[in-house]
């Protein structure tokens, strides 16, 4: 990249990550209803810029959650999961195109052809966010990123516990919860799937809309919002 571009990419990673420090939310609309989640970026914000980055562009829409297990969570996100072939869910992520403007996408496409010309591997075709574990416990309705077996290796694959899941702690990033819909979300985890755990009927997002601050909220969403930080804190309490 040049010298030039990267003083643009970094003001505009921090005018997000900015941004979401000041109680940022993201309604999340699926064929199932409505999910309001509250994104983390004291904890993760890297992977809140991530989120918030591709769901603008408009990524998520028409994805579909491609793996649901009772007592655990439901997973989403995967752009492979537009396309017809069951097999391929849960393989897909974002590609460098999705996440740099045209100028950085360019020049690091001649970085990957350098390296490969010298008989190196090159770069990986799909973006990856560096791993942000914290002390974010996996309780129930806490949305978290996935990832293959590289701590760095998530992407756009993001998943909502169903149930508290402390042994994950500390192996995956926790970047935001559900502060309203986790009715909702327990309809999807409770459809039936296949043997992957795919659901059979997909279940579609459909829309992926940014709040931010409290005045976004509705009060019906800010009293959802209080409750859950309460219950938030006698968890952490009692597990003390």
């Amino acid at each position: 990249m040049s010298r030039r571009s990267w003083p643009l990419l970094v003001v505009a990673i921090l005018m997000i990550a900015g941004a979401a420090c000041a109680q940022t939310f993201v309604y999340l609309t699926t064929d199932a209803g409505e999910v309001l989640l509250e994104m983390l970026p004291e904890k993760a914000p890297g992977h809140v810029a991530n989120f918030l980055h591709l769901g603008q562009a408009g990524f998520y829409q028409d994805t579909a959650f491609h793996r649901v297990i009772p007592g655990f969570m439901i997973q989403g996100g995967d752009p492979l999961t537009k396309n017809q072939n069951r097999a391929d869910d849960g393989t897909g992520g974002p590609e460098w195109s999705d996440v740099l403007a045209a100028e950085d996408l360019a020049a690091l496409q001649a970085v990957s052809a350098m390296l490969e010309h010298r008989g190196y591997a090159g770069l990986p075709a799909q973006a990856a966010v560096k791993a942000e574990f914290n002390d974010t416990s996996h309780l129930r309705g806490v949305l978290s990123m996935a990832r293959s077996q590289s701590p760095d290796s998530g992407g756009s694959q993001f998943f909502i516990c169903v149930a508290d899941a402390p042994h994950i702690d500390g192996k995956y990033t926790a970047f935001g919860r559900v502060i309203m819909g986790m009715d909702v979300v327990d309809d999807i985890v409770a459809v039936d799937r296949d043997r992957n755990d795919n659901p059979l009927q997909p279940i579609l997002i459909t829309g992926f809309t940014v709040l931010e601050g409290l005045d976004a909220l509705s009060d019906e969403q800010r009293a959802a919002r209080e409750g859950e930080r309460t219950d938030t804190v006698t968890d952490d309490t009692v597990g003390n």
